[in-house]
């Protein structure tokens, strides 16, 4: 059982060491951990965020761009401890089984009482590489995420959307007209991978087979450790699976087993749907500034939790003016308290979900609410933008049928006037 000395600790002691709350320790040993939504942001780090909720003890270092799960994870990554003394610091000095018998020095724990932490150097930010054009990114926003050309050109001229070498959308961070952060978005749509191999295990022998995202989902698990090889590529409305030769048959018997299962198909369609995710990070140094855009003169402040649903909330309504647009990239309040710390008006224009309804009370009294994505039942600002501007197939085929009726009509009334047809 032993690996080296990793295993002083037994693994009860471990799993109990690492499954203790990072914000309960770091609140001990003197940092400021600070509320921000589903998370928490404890200063000193550059960007040091713990989640408590969806993902209990998940943190992430925007800064240095790395992160983890668990307090001894944590510790090796953020304070840069040993394995060992990780796992003694999280159980508060605890000692290993085979230590116990051996002499060994007092511990020490790592407590910030009378001086405040030292504030760290703030990290270099940089700035990601332009690519030749910005086709990508421009395709992306206007097609894929239908927000309106002119929006997405102005922010281009205005410098601070481009394209990275990557194909990446950056929304660049600015402080008193300099850069100072970004955020990136990728710009490749949603999906994500399922099987046993990779695709470029079939450059010779490629059969590709298109399906449904939930039949490809349950390949996905259900194929998983057999002889067959295969790779699998979801997206949100359609699937494709790659084998060769010798398992091109074995997949296509499965897909027809699996439709004539009784399935709840709602069930993995939503399974499938949050997997689903198109990249988000922010450049390297970015820290505590976030994304804004100023039309006229601001009086007042509308706040969002991505630069995406900015701009659709302004191809929404495009009319609204003497106005800064502010997006933190998730729900960080010190955005919303360095907005009313200006002097300006905030009206908080988060998702539609239990983190959202939860920023607003913290608010309460402070900030408006703009409530549209509630009334029309959905998620955010760029879904309420998609659902206005696609028809439902069924209402385009209606009024493709309503429109070649007319037509006939008017054929057949043109050719003899004699049936009667009201001009």
């Amino acid at each position: 059982m032993k690996e080296g000395n990793r295993m002083l600790y037994t693994e009860e002691q471990i799993q109990r060491a690492n499954e203790r709350s990072i914000t309960e320790y770091f609140r001990q040993a003197g940092y400021s951990c600070k509320r921000a939504g589903s998370e928490t942001h404890i200063e000193g780090f550059g960007g040091f965020y713990v989640n408590e909720t969806t993902i209990p003890n998940k943190f992430y270092i925007h800064s240095q761009q790395k992160g983890g799960v668990g307090l001894v994870n944590c510790l090796m990554k953020v304070m840069d401890m040993p394995f060992k003394e990780a796992v003694r610091a999280a159980l508060d000095g605890e000692l290993g089984q085979e230590e116990r018998t051996n002499s060994v020095p007092n511990y020490v724990p790592h407590i910030r009482t009378a001086e405040p932490p030292i504030p760290e150097p703030k990290p270099e930010f940089i700035m990601p590489e332009k690519g030749e054009n910005d086709r990508r990114v421009f395709s992306y926003l206007t097609k894929t995420r239908h927000i309106d050309a002119s929006v997405v050109n102005e922010f281009i001229r205005a410098g601070v959307l481009f394209q990275d070498t990557k194909g990446n959308a950056v929304f660049l961070h600015k402080e008193n007209g300099k850069p100072c952060g970004a955020e990136i978005h990728g710009t490749s749509g949603k999906s994500y991978t399922v099987g046993n191999s990779r695709y470029a295990d079939f450059s010779a022998d490629r059969k590709v087979i298109p399906t449904e995202p939930y039949i490809a989902e349950i390949i996905g698990k259900e194929m998983n450790e057999s002889v067959v090889r295969f790779a699998g590529y979801v997206y949100e409305k359609n699937a494709n699976i790659v084998t060769d030769s010798a398992g091109f048959e074995a997949i296509i018997r499965k897909i027809a087993e699996i439709q004539s299962r009784s399935i709840d198909k709602a069930a993995i369609d939503s399974e499938v749907k949050s997997k689903l995710k198109n990249y988000k990070g922010v450049a390297s140094g970015t820290s505590e500034s976030f994304f804004s855009y100023d039309k006229g003169e601001p009086k007042k402040a509308f706040v969002f939790e991505s630069s995406i649903d900015l701009m659709s909330f302004i191809a929404l309504h495009p009319d609204v003016t003497d106005c800064k647009f502010a997006a933190m990239a998730g729900l960080k309040p010190n955005v919303v308290e360095k907005l009313l710390a200006s002097g300006l008006d905030v009206t908080l224009c988060v998702d539609n979900d239990q983190a959202g309804r939860n920023f607003c009370k913290q608010f309460s009294g402070r900030c408006k609410c703009f409530v549209e994505c509630m009334m029309n039942n959905v998620k955010d600002f760029n879904e309420l933008l998609v659902t206005k501007r696609t028809v439902p197939f069924a209402e385009r085929v209606g009024a493709m049928k309503s429109w070649a009726d007319k037509a006939i009509q008017r054929a057949a009334e043109l050719q003899n006037p004699q049936l009667g047809f009201a001009r």
